[in-house]
């Protein structure tokens, strides 16, 4: 399924969802609620708001377990194999797309081990430049890499991260040679984005915001598939490099053993979730859409993400061991 199908089809049934009735609760007791990466960034922040909601709609509490490390393998093999009861569930992302074609073993299948019950959320990236890039659109970013090969560099939050990804799209597509330089997070390379010893960072919407406020950065285009309210002014990187696209995606995945009954309460009050009008504000604050697929069309979003990030996987040479 193409994204921006994905994107509109399930932009389409959230405007379509009532109100949710009374949610049942074919599972009790406490739900853990594991997020693949440490605490403070955009996807525990946001792991957070989706656990406080739950527990007010299921009326079960809801505990967030940060279970960061290897790519965010440890969590999803965590979950994967975790009692398959409606007592855990996995707050994935689109790494569950990546780390099949990147990682030489994986002692899980994201497709196989984890059930998808629907994604809320989706958030693009920011293009930005150093302030002395003699570039100030994608259009001319383009020209000047095809004239000055090799000479241009990206940096991103290390081998195989969604920005490296979307670096090695971008160059795919637009037919430029553009040096990649894998950081250990993103502050390091901001910091050198900043600092003008690297060319070119795909950042987060959440994390530009401030620098474009500062004046540290300049932003060149949105990977996003429509404009983002949080950079409104910003154009679409898909509107010069035609059909290109990369969006971060979130959603719940519980181990694939675990009966419909069990998860029904928790899917239900996802829905209700990702179409309120005040989640919807809060997430585009930071720089994020509420966008609402439930699970059929969540796992057709993993299957169609796996095949197309293996590709560039494949292309760019990424591997870890």
């Amino acid at each position: 399924m193409h994204r921006r199908h994905f994107l509109c089809a399930a932009s389409a049934m959230a405007c379509a969802v009532a109100p949710a009735p009374a949610l049942a609760q074919a599972a009790s007791g406490a739900l853990r609620l594991v997020v693949p990466y440490p605490p403070g960034g955009f996807t525990d922040v946001v792991s957070r708001m989706v656990g406080d909601r739950l527990q007010a709609a299921l009326g079960r509490n809801v505990i967030v377990e940060n279970r960061p490390g290897a790519g965010t393998n440890l969590a999803a093999e965590h979950v994967a194999r975790a009692q398959a009861d409606g007592s855990t569930v996995l707050m994935g992302t689109s790494s569950l797309a990546i780390n099949p074609a990147l990682y030489k073993k994986l002692n899980y299948v994201p497709q196989a081990d984890l059930r998808p019950l629907g994604v809320f959320a989706s958030t693009g990236y920011a293009l930005l430049a150093n302030k002395a890039l003699g570039a100030s659109n994608v259009t001319e970013l383009v020209a000047y890499a095809k004239a000055h090969p090799g000479k241009l560099s990206y940096g991103s939050s290390g081998n195989g991260a969604v920005n490296h990804l979307a670096g090695e799209l971008f160059k795919s597509m637009s037919g430029t040679s553009i040096v990649h330089i894998p950081y250990r997070g993103s502050q390091a390379a901001l910091t050198d984005l900043i600092g003008g010893r690297i060319d070119l960072y795909w950042s987060s919407i959440l994390e530009a915001q401030p620098l474009l406020a500062a004046d540290r950065v300049k932003v060149l285009g949105l990977t996003n598939v429509q404009r983002s309210q949080a950079l409104p002014a910003v154009p679409l990187i898909g509107d010069t490099v035609t059909g290109y696209e990369v969006e971060f995606w979130m959603g719940l995945f519980a181990p694939a053993a675990t009966p419909s009954a069990a998860t029904a309460g928790i899917e239900q009050a996802l829905r209700a979730i990702a179409t309120d009008p005040g989640f919807g504000a809060e997430m585009n604050r930071r720089g994020a859409q509420a966008r609402f697929a439930d699970a059929a069309t969540a796992r057709a979003l993993l299957a169609s993400e796996t095949t197309r990030w293996g590709e560039v996987v494949k292309a760019s040479g990424a591997s870890v061991d």
